[in-house]
């Protein structure tokens, strides 16, 4: 199948569900959140896999949103749906209710795919990739708000996105993206502290692999700064949209202006001291993304 790839990457609550949500009235596309790939594994590429192991994984990936796509290609709900809200033109309807629909483009959105940048980037032929970030210590306010992560007691088994892969230390496991040495210290730890060290992990990884030199040359990767999108999106929407290979239409526009700044540094709302104690877990990383 000739299909143009897109991937949305970025730690979760960084904007990826706002970014992939205004682009889904971008003609002949899909956009898809998650779910076709185990969240496990971009926690299991970082394990130490033989080769042919590691090549299984690139290929299913690939192969997974190939059959999604042959599945939904002539699927007439969704596409209404999709045109009632206003995702989706109406000669675009028309050809879908025909089964004549072509979809062209897939983006493909998974934020925990940020602990392998590089699996995504290999496992997609040409693929084009938007990393977007935003501000660790509001990334961390709103994880621990909306989704309670990375507390003791979920942290007593090994049965959560965050943390499907650890190691036991008393009765919790300390996940895998915790250096060895630093279980203690994990541990003794707030949620909140807990939830900008797996930020830190995320966006480290990100940032080793996009700045190497034959990536950067590739042109495939567009680095996105979540504040700058919510206050300015229409500039930085048809950037996205650019880097994409195609160009801002008048449903897509009315979609990024949706776009609000009310949760930027919503995280000082929080003690003082907890967020000191954030701020000294990521201090290279918030100093290098602009934050500090």
């Amino acid at each position: 199948m000739d299909m143009d790839y897109n991937v949305i990457l970025g730690c979760p609550r960084s904007g990826t569900t706002f970014l992939l949500d205004s682009l889904k009235p971008l003609p002949h596309s899909e956009c898809i959140s998650g779910h076709l790939l185990p969240i496990v594994i971009p926690h299991l590429i970082n394990r130490d896999l033989c080769s042919e192991i590691y090549q299984s994984l690139l290929t299913g990936f690939e192969f997974s949103l190939i059959d999604f796509i042959e599945s939904i290609s002539e699927e007439r709900v969704s596409a209404i749906h999709r045109w009632l809200t206003q995702s989706m033109g109406t000669t675009e309807l028309i050809q879908a209710l025909q089964r004549k629909r072509v979809i062209e483009r897939i983006i493909y959105k998974e934020p925990f795919l940020s602990f392998a940048p590089e699996f995504t980037y290999n496992a997609l032929p040409n693929c084009r990739i938007v990393h977007i970030y935003r501000d660790g210590r509001d990334c961390a306010d709103s994880l621990i708000r909306k989704y309670d992560v990375l507390t003791d007691e979920k942290l007593t088994n090994l049965r959560t996105a965050e943390a499907p892969l650890g190691r036991k230390y008393d009765h919790r496991y300390v996940p895998w993206w915790v250096d060895p040495g630093l279980e203690a210290e994990f541990l003794a730890a707030t949620p909140y502290v807990r939830a900008i060290w797996m930020w830190k992990e995320m966006v480290r990884r990100c940032h080793e692999f996009f700045c190497r030199p034959d990536i950067i040359a590739s042109n495939r990767v567009m680095l996105l700064k979540y504040e700058d999108l919510a206050r300015d999106p229409i500039h930085y929407g048809e950037a996205v949209v650019a880097h994409f290979g195609c160009s801002l239409n008048n449903q897509l526009r009315q979609k990024f202006k949706q776009a609000r700044t009310s949760s930027i540094s919503i995280y000082k709302r929080r003690d003082r001291v907890e967020i000191a104690a954030a701020e000294q877990i990521a201090k290279s990383e918030l100093a290098l993304y602009g934050y500090l």
